[in-house]
């Protein structure tokens, strides 16, 4: 996947733009800008025998970030869905005691491994205990084809609703059997090996290892863009409260092409807090199964197992008792990742949580909505950007740069004094979509103005700079955070292939 690349000037000039831009007030002058964010981290605690354990306090529990130990300053035991016990002295409650906590279940079904019958059975098995839903929880159903990410079904908590969705998720094609058989095309070369050691002297074992490795690359590719989509599912799709987990439907026979291919996966999970739970829909062998732990339990979730189908039931007692644990980073956020660690004090307690954590500063926010704006479209109410393209020129094989011209109200920018004049930051993201889905990796970059006298309302902000992007026919999308009113602002232009060269 070719990175989209920006450069070129960023500084803004306040003044006119054409295209009827609308009046907005004047910009907000803002003499300090804090954000204060709390980490949660759900830990679930087990003795040696896999059993919870119940009544452990703050005091009990060893919290660190990056090697360093951090106190927990937001504490609660959740038991069965609900506060048993919360806080204790200094240290603050998520929720009050006895309150309900609600849940949230992200169903991604990856077509492209799944085999139908298997599908079919677990999401028929999960329609029927959707009485395990709570007042309070919801559920939301999408599907990955290979290509693009269809929304069955939103956040919601209607169970008949998600039933739909969930019967509609049944009716779609898989084609799980067709990269299953090209991997059964490659155990063959494992009977050729044996017969050929009738006759030659040679090392089975390591030649066999060797063949192990081997993936073909369309199961590698189609495994990269499965995790890419679900990556930017999570990214993109509306985030909601409470405690959120994922049903992962995909193979576990295909982590072999490179558990490393889920990092992105993995990373927005960690990042907005979301537990993975996959689910094999696959007929994997059980030594494949396992290695969908690499996913699972660095998010603080487990395989759920298909051997009785009952995934949600196993999901929904998983996430209904754990300890809420949760604490204010110190430092500016600037997009990083951070190792988390949880530990009991008491000898012979085992602790199951996340990772890591991923700071979520403003530009990877707005890089955020620029992915989810591609996927999932956006309030037009929030198209406040003004996006005009030049006339692109090539640059290399099958690239093109495109001349851009960014304009932003400037009653969204937040000025800050600064000598004798004001500046204002603000970050800028851009994604693009193909016509066959393919997205390009998302850049991020600064806008910065700086006048001599806050300016009226009703002006824009123009940034010029430029793009190189593939020579396709694309949509891209740009956006900005508003520190004014918190939201995220868009624009979008069509880029088109340029005529070829004779």
């Amino acid at each position: 996947m070719k990175p989209l690349l920006l450069f070129g000037a960023l500084t803004g000039l306040i003044g006119a733009l054409p295209l009827g831009a609308r009046q907005d007030p004047g910009p907000q002058v803002f003499t300090e800008v804090i954000d204060v964010r709390v980490v949660n981290v759900e830990t679930v605690v087990t003795d040696a025998d896999g059993n919870l354990v119940r009544g452990l306090t703050p005091e009990e529990f060893l919290l660190r970030v990056d090697g360093k130990e951090v106190p927990v300053e937001y504490f609660s035991e959740i038991a069965e869905g609900a506060a048993a016990a919360t806080g204790a002295e200094g240290v603050a409650s998520q929720v009050e005691k006895g309150a309900e906590v609600e849940r949230s279940y992200l169903v991604f079904v990856d077509e492209a491994f799944a085999l139908a019958s298997t599908r079919d059975e677990v999401l028929g098995r999960v329609e029927g205990d959707l009485a395990l839903l709570g007042p309070e929880d919801r559920m939301a159903v999408l599907a990955f084809d290979g290509a693009k990410i269809d929304v069955l079904c939103p956040w919601t908590g209607d169970r008949a609703v998600i039933a739909a969705a969930l019967r509609k998720a049944r009716s779609r094609p898989a084609k799980g059997h067709q990269l299953k058989a090209q991997e059964r095309s490659l155990e063959g070369d494992y009977d050729l090996l044996y017969m050929a050691a009738e006759s030659v002297d040679a090392d089975i074992e390591h030649n066999r290892s060797f063949m192990d490795n081997r993936i073909s690359p369309e199961v590698r590719g189609q495994l990269g863009k499965g995790s890419q989509a679900a990556a930017g599912a999570l990214r993109g799709f509306e985030v909601p409260p409470g405690r959120k987990a994922m049903l992962l439907l995909s193979a576990g026979w295909s982590m072999a092409a490179g558990p490393h291919l889920f990092g992105p996966l993995i990373e927005a999970a960690n990042r907005l807090g979301y537990t993975v739970y996959p689910v094999d829909v696959a007929a994997s062998n059980a030594r494949s199964v396992k290695l969908l732990d690499a996913i699972a339990t660095r998010t603080g979730g487990k395989v759920a197992s298909t051997a009785r189908m009952d995934v949600l039931r196993q999901v929904a007692a998983d996430t209904a008792s754990y300890y809420w644990l949760g604490f204010t980073p110190t430092w500016k956020a600037d997009g990083g990742q951070h190792k988390v660690t949880v530990e009991v004090r008491r000898a012979g307690l085992q602790t199951r949580a996340r990772s890591t954590f991923t700071d979520l500063s403003r530009q990877v926010e707005a890089r955020m909505r620029a992915e989810s704006t591609l996927l999932f479209g956006a309030p037009e109410e929030e198209r406040r950007l003004i996006v005009q393209l030049g006339t692109p020129r090539r640059a290399g094989r099958r690239q093109i740069e495109v001349p851009v011209t960014i304009g932003v109200p400037v009653s969204s920018l937040a000025l800050t004094p600064d000598g004798d004049g004001y500046i204002a930051e603000t970050p800028l993201a851009a994604a693009t979509v193909d016509e066959k889905g393919g997205r390009s990796e998302l850049p991020s970059s600064k806008l910065r103005v700086r006048v001599k006298q806050v300016p009226k309302g009703g002006g824009y902000a123009r940034f010029q700079t430029t793009v190189k992007l593939r020579d396709v026919e694309q949509r891209v999308v740009f956006t900005v955070h508003d520190p004014v009113s918190g939201s995220i602002i868009w624009g979008e232009a069509n880029v088109r292939p340029q005529p070829k060269q004779r």
